[in-house]
């Protein structure tokens, strides 16, 4: 019998990133482009996190919408990846507008394709394949973290360690505080694809009447969790579709517990059966469709919350918050995802949006370590806009600068000047909210007939909550 390979200490970093979705891509590129020796560690064969592997349909955060236009509220690498889809032939070359915002859809394997373009072209040791198991500390700094593959085990040191597992599975490992639950968390999703979609005649279907098709649906007998959601196209024939509800036992499952979570993806499989059937009988230009795929993971909107220098509140959001340590801006609206077929909507004014201050990234507990994405600090109510895919990118990105900042001064991150960060920031293009970057990125994008293959599903409903609303 061959032995298990020995754990070895001979690796070394200046920054380690955990996760491979929007914000740790984001994260280890920045960090990379800075001069820093960067190794990104990622579960999967391929990189895109939520993106690719849950297959969210759509680019969402990146837009603020007043006066019938599309406004960038991130800038830098978002706006980079965004140009590269659509160079690629990815996504098209305008947002799509629904309900009062707008977001651009895009294609999973050709944004795993820029994915791997951008980390190749930046230097990143990319590790796929490689889960982490553990933590290296030395009381409260982490100092690196274990991985394993199929090589076995395997330690990876750095001064500094980016968590953007989503589920801060590094701050979970070594001891790090989290915010308490304090009230009902939201419910996961599993995503998938219809192919032999007449795109045209899908294109014309309206939020409304979508809900009333799979209103008749329910009548006839098919149960299904929720009656309206997003639907995106970029090819023709084929519609991405975000619409199922994932629960265990009338709760949202929790992704840290594995036979119940693994319980859930399964339930999520039999969801999506059951909307082919809804779709296909009771939903025009659906008559011939049939699943051409499903994420290989369920779509998580909400897990561990980091406890962090700073948490931003749901106040924050709505009033439109400004901070002196600013790194990026967000016009979401909190998204909230609870029982019954209804989403909670909480929308900013027009044109309105929040900054995202650099102390959300940083655990008040703990040092050497940083959190981007979903799991970053804040309530309920703003993780639910703070969570979005712009926002993980512009976040991932904010870390990996103070991420290489923190180790080319041997100094705890926390102890870096936030304008130091903001200064690579903005020499990068990104929107951190001041009039001279606005007036850089705010290219007004006009809503337009969507063409075949840009499918809007249309409504103007301004209810905070609605069934409609999904």
């Amino acid at each position: 019998m061959t032995p298990l390979a020995t754990t070895t200490d001979t690796d070394t970093y200046d920054v380690l990133v955990a996760g491979g979705g929007p914000a740790g891509v984001a994260a280890a590129v920045a960090a990379a482009r800075s001069g820093a020796r960067v190794a990104l560690v990622e579960r999967y064969g391929f990189l895109g996190g939520t993106m690719t592997a849950v297959t969210l349909g759509s680019l969402c955060g990146y837009y603020t919408v007043r006066d019938g236009a599309a406004l960038p509220v991130v800038g830098s690498f978002a706006t980079e990846v965004a140009d590269r889809l659509r160079d690629c032939g990815g996504a098209p070359d305008k947002p799509v507008f629904w309900l009062r915002t707008a977001s651009l859809p895009y294609d999973p394997f050709r944004l795993t394709l820029v994915l791997d373009e951008l980390v190749g072209a930046a230097g990143v040791d990319v590790l796929l394949h490689s889960m982490v198991t553990g933590v290296l500390r030395d009381g409260d700094r982490v100092t690196g973290i274990e991985v394993h593959s199929k090589q076995g085990p395997r330690r990876l040191r750095a001064p500094v360690v980016v968590d953007c597992t989503g589920d801060a599975d590094v701050v979970a490992q070594a001891g790090g505080e989290f915010l308490p639950v304090d009230g009902p968390p939201q419910f996961p999703s599993t995503m998938f694809r219809f192919g032999g979609v007449d795109t045209d005649r899908a294109a014309t279907i309206s939020r409304a009447e979508l809900h009333a098709h799979l209103e008749r649906a329910v009548a006839a007998g098919i149960d299904l969790p929720r009656t309206a959601g997003g639907m995106y196209s970029v090819h023709p024939g084929i519609m991405h579709l975000n619409i199922t509800r994932v629960s265990d036992r009338g709760r949202p499952p929790d992704p840290a517990r594995t036979e119940e979570f693994g319980a859930a993806e399964a339930e999520g499989r039999r969801q999506v059966l059951r909307y082919e059937q809804a779709f296909r009988g009771y939903v025009p230009g659906f008559e011939h469709a049939f699943v051409l795929d499903c994420g290989a993971q369920l779509g998580v909107r909400e897990s561990r919350r980091v406890a962090g220098a700073y948490v931003l509140s749901s106040d924050d959001v709505t009033g439109a918050a400004r901070f002196p340590d600013a790194i990026g801006c967000s016009a979401w609206p909190m998204e909230r995802h609870g029982a019954g077929r209804g989403t909670q909507w909480g929308w900013l004014d027009p044109g309105a949006y929040y900054q995202i201050p650099l102390r959300v990234l940083v655990p008040r507990d703990l040092d050497g370590v940083l959190v981007a994405g979903r799991c970053a600090s804040a309530d309920l109510g703003a993780q639910a806009s703070l969570r979005v895919t712009a926002q993980c990118m512009a976040m991932g990105e904010a870390a990996g600068v103070l991420a290489h900042l923190a180790t080319e001064g041997a100094q705890r991150p926390r102890d870096v000047p936030a304008e130091r960060v903001r200064r690579v920031l903005t020499d990068r293009g990104a929107f951190l909210g001041t009039t001279a970057d606005q007036q850089i990125h705010a290219e007004q994008i006009h809503a337009e007939p969507t063409r075949a293959g840009e499918h809007r599903t249309g409504g103007n409903r301004t209810e905070e909550r609605d069934d409609q609303d999904a």
